[in-house]
């Protein structure tokens, strides 16, 4: 009898889960298939540190070194790393078991977003390629993501505390997330609530020390050289609006203007003083509240960021479910709900296919903004992925078809076109959701 039970009931967990099901089905075959290697190798550089005994001085590495993330990402890496090279040595397995606090990542925003808004929230956060990306070419916004959704249901419940913890580890995984702590902190002062801000303040402190204080104290300088102060002296790239004079210039670093790499701070600066200050103007606060600042706020980091990867855009996604299903009125929510599908499509899978796979079909390079520095694209692709990958049998199929060939070189020859084309699009829609959300905002 509890046999039959057991199996009625995985039955019926399939049938109501169905679609986390098959998507679990698809992150499973990206995480074995792929990952960005041109990040990854930086990630590997952290095990490396780990596996001698070394890992407190990662901050205080090698100039060449990549470390430019809070300590959380770094410990999530190297302890699940060490796991799976200790349990295997096959590449696909290791990305497997690497990938797994993403994978979980994924399916807890799934959970969570079906038991607070239900069934079609699920489903919506399915249906964006968002979260796909960020588990095939492995990077940890998924994680970020996460710990802001959490941040903000139980702002919504209330627990200020609870959301500042959340909000914290989303800060320590990327650390310009550290704006949205300030919402639980401004509640507090505009309630005049000093004990309370204290012991607020003292949480988000607490926890952040918890994970930073071993790296601070080996070597202070490093770190914070590292953490803070890593992209300062990089050029804007990705989908990033201060891109565009670099790629106008035709990647030409010389004829752009320096302030280019610092001038990004100064709207990004005014944009969050002027939402916060809208937002002690608030007369009260409720969740309609708190989504409509979630979002303007992300939308502000996204925009106003000289490092526009795509991989950002998950921050907001979770968001954006909110918000279409608290809003299944709205006039426009077919256009928003179309757009919020398509959008990202074309401004990750489009995009790469005329940049990096252009230039691999071509047998040319792609400039590494981040480096300054020239890189043959089918090498990424081959890191990345193996010479079996379908990525790789693609670029081979490519190349020898003439007339995809001719097509594929035309697109590698008009790169910086097609990234100026996909920035605009890209920044447009983000646009297009701040006016969206800020119009629904007015009419309540």
């Amino acid at each position: 009898m509890s046999q039959f039970k057991m199996g009625y009931s995985l039955t019926g967990f399939l049938k109501n889960h169905v679609e986390i099901v098959v998507a679990n089905l698809v992150c499973i075959l990206l995480a074995i298939s792929s990952w960005n290697y041109y990040d990854v190798r930086y990630f590997l550089e952290w095990y490396a540190y780990f596996s001698t005994g070394r890992l407190l001085y990662v901050y205080a590495s090698s100039i060449y070194d990549k470390i430019a993330y809070p300590p959380l990402p770094v410990l999530i890496f190297v302890s699940v790393h060490h796991v799976a090279v200790s349990l295997t040595g096959s590449i696909e397995a290791i990305r497997l078991i690497d990938k797994l606090p993403l994978i979980i990542s994924f399916n807890a925003i799934y959970f969570v977003l079906r038991k607070q808004y239900g069934r079609k929230a699920g489903m919506l956060w399915l249906m964006n390629i968002a979260g796909y990306i960020i588990i095939s070419g492995y990077q940890f916004d998924i994680i970020a993501a996460l710990f802001l959704l959490l941040g903000y249901v139980e702002l919504s419940r209330g627990d200020l505390l609870k959301s500042t913890v959340y909000l914290t580890l989303a800060a320590l995984v990327k650390q310009v997330l550290a704006v949205l702590i300030l919402i639980p902190l401004l509640i507090r002062l505009k309630n005049r609530d000093y004990k309370g801000l204290l012991h607020t303040v003292s949480i988000a402190v607490a926890v952040g020390l918890v994970f930073i204080t071993p790296f601070l104290l080996t070597d202070p300088y490093a770190f914070i050289r590292r953490v803070l102060f890593f992209h300062a002296a990089r050029y804007p790239q990705e989908l990033s609006l201060f891109a565009l004079p670099l790629y106008a210039s035709w990647y030409n670093v010389n004829a752009v203007p320096a302030w280019l790499v610092w001038i990004w701070v100064i709207p990004l600066a005014i944009y969050t003083l002027v939402i916060y200050f809208y937002f002690l103007k608030e007369p009260e606060y409720d969740e309609k509240i708190f989504l409509k600042y979630f979002i303007t706020l992300l939308i502000g980091l996204l925009v106003f960021n000289k490092i526009g990867g795509f991989n950002y855009f998950t921050w907001l996604v979770p968001f954006l479910v909110i918000y279409a299903v608290k809003n299944p009125l709205h006039s426009d929510i077919h256009l928003f709900e179309t757009l919020y599908v398509s959008i990202p499509i074309m401004s990750s899978v489009i995009y790469y296919a005329s940049t990096l796979f252009a230039a691999a079909v071509a047998s040319s390079e792609i400039f590494m903004i981040e480096d300054l520095n020239w890189v043959s694209a089918e090498e990424v692709i081959l890191r990345s992925t193996s010479a079996s990958s379908l990525l790789y049998t693609l670029v081979q199929a490519c190349r020898s078809n003439p007339l995809l060939n001719i097509l594929f070189g035309m697109l590698n020859q008009s790169k910086p076109v097609s990234q100026i084309f996909f920035t605009i699009l890209y920044n447009a829609y983000l646009t297009y959701i701040l006016k969206e959300v800020l119009a629904t905002a007015k009419t309540r």
